[in-house]
């Protein structure tokens, strides 16, 4: 651990994993904080002056604010941020929660990047709610979650569109000062298309961040970016799988439970049926699928009670009864999508097609 003085009309760029402990109060993505850990593969401004110590991690010293001037705005009701990846959506999520919570507002953040989540685990539209300031809104727990079921919306899109219009309903019926939407970072082809849907379904302010992707706001994105690759990102999806997924018990469960997708002798999704098959690699077949009979192993589940957010769940077989890892035992439903997760060592394995 060394000390670091951050003069002023300068910012520190710490990035993770690290662990820093202010002298005073740090001030970070517009919030003070005496004291705050930086994830690995992220970067958290610490803007001068500021004196702090530092366990680990790297640092780069920047010239002026990492904060770009035109972030400052107040806002109210539902905004949507709009933006490629590594644009700086969750930076500017940060920024609006902990200035508005300033203010005296109560913030609603609603997390629809499913494909990196930062509130809750990869695949859920979660939201949760604060009166607090947070050094990132990966901090905070998710207050309730849908499931989309994918970490890709190729063909999911309106799984997506339908959760962000759940999350902004239930935000706005207790937690009416600001609703903040952080959008898929799918700016090209359909994914412009997916933005249009987002927007027309909740009618939100828009906020483009770097170029005008949709029509409203344009701010600057951030010149410090830390920008991260494949590997990288399914790192992040790794970390936040064992950070929210805590098995407890392996239970079995009856069918009837199981929504979203079903089982009768193979998985029927919205999206295809998916059968277990003497074949090497999956291979599709009209709406249907044939799969080897492992990729109908471990997918990962939305627990629900009362159509709340229980828990998580790893789904290990389907029969003779569906058996599965649990993080919470009491739930009625069960929500299966296309992610599968190794239950022991909690990471990816290839998802179903």
């Amino acid at each position: 651990m060394f000390t670091v003085e951050v003069p002023e009309g300068y910012s520190a760029l710490v990035r993770g994993p690290a662990k820093v402990r202010c002298r005073g109060a740090c001030r970070v993505f517009g919030g003070f904080f005496q004291g705050f850990e930086v994830p690995p593969h992220k970067q958290y401004p610490v803007e001068g002056p500021a004196v702090f110590e530092l366990e680990s991690g790297l640092l780069a010293l920047a010239r002026g604010s990492a904060i770009p001037r035109d972030w400052d705005m107040e806002l109210e009701g539902v905004v949507a941020l709009v933006g490629p990846p590594d644009s700086g959506k969750s930076s500017l999520s940060t920024y609006l929660l902990n200035t508005h919570v300033a203010r005296g507002r109560s913030v609603c953040v609603v997390d629809a990047d499913v494909g990196q989540s930062d509130i809750g685990p990869p695949g859920f539209v979660a939201y949760s709610y604060t009166a607090a300031p947070a050094p990132h809104i990966s901090e905070l727990e998710p207050h309730d979650a849908y499931y989309v079921g994918s970490t890709n919306l190729q063909g999911l899109e309106e799984l997506l569109v339908a959760g962000v219009v759940w999350a902004v309903k239930r935000c706005q019926a207790h937690y009416p000062h600001l609703t903040v939407v952080n959008t898929p970072g799918w700016t090209t082809g359909r994914g412009i298309q997916l933005l249009r849907a987002v927007v027309d379904a909740v009618a939100p302010a828009v906020v483009n961040i770097g170029e005008a992707l949709l029509p409203g706001r344009r701010v600057s994105k951030p010149a410090q970016v830390l920008p991260r690759g494949p590997q990288e990102r399914k790192e992040l999806r790794n970390l936040s799988y064992r950070r929210h997924v805590k098995i407890v018990d392996r239970v079995e469960i009856s069918h009837d439970m199981l929504t979203l997708c079903t089982w009768e002798r193979g998985l029927n999704c919205p999206w295809g049926r998916y059968l277990p098959a003497d074949v090497a690699e999956p291979q599709k077949r009209g709406r249907e699928y044939a799969v080897p009979p492992h990729h109908l192993r471990h997918l990962f589940a939305g627990l629900y009670r009362g159509g709340r957010l229980a828990g998580y769940a790893i789904v290990e077989k389907f029969e003779p009864r569906p058996t599965a890892y649990v993080t919470a035992t009491d739930f009625d439903e069960v929500r299966i999508g296309k992610i599968r997760l190794d239950p022991h060592a909690l990471e990816e394995l290839e998802p179903l097609p």
